[in-house]
């Protein structure tokens, strides 16, 4: 096995694996891995791709949206990835950080796809989490009257 620069020059061991599945009911499931060739990971393949993942801005809007870059699709994924875009199923991504040596999931987050822009080479797409702060929970509606810990949140 070749290490890369990251994983020899790392204090704490190997780096983590890094998967994104993106699942539409409609058109099926797509699953990548930050690698630089495809693995099996839980009896389901993973395609070797190069993403990106930017963290949303701080900000007191209830909304924590992530952006999602991948590079070098190919034309099966470009046109799933179209296909997902547009249509009336919702897009579920899910990414998954994996431990290195046992192969198992360690921690795992899902976000709904809210939008997205192609191009020949990279499909760029953002993600939300739902909006905790204008959500009803059962019957309350959180406002500074009720949390007043609310008017902190800059």
């Amino acid at each position: 096995m070749i290490y890369s620069l990251n994983e020899i020059y790392a204090s704490g061991g190997q780096l983590p694996i890094v998967t994104l599945t993106i699942e539409n009911a409609d058109i099926g499931t797509l699953r990548f891995v930050l690698a630089y060739e495809d693995m099996k990971l839980d009896g389901e393949t993973y395609h070797a791709s190069a993403f990106t993942i930017q963290q949303p801005e701080r900000s007191d809007s209830g909304f924590s949206d992530l952006s999602f870059s991948i590079c070098g699709v190919n034309g099966e994924c470009y046109q799933y990835i179209k296909q997902a875009l547009q249509s009336s199923q919702p897009t579920l991504i899910t990414m998954t950080e994996w431990h290195p040596e046992t192969k198992q999931a360690a921690e795992e987050i899902t976000l709904t796809v809210t939008g997205g822009q192609l191009d020949r080479q990279t499909a760029n797409f953002t993600a939300s989490f739902c909006d905790m702060l204008n959500c009803e929970f059962p019957r309350l509606k959180y406002t500074a009257y009720n949390a007043p810990g609310l008017k902190y949140i800059k």
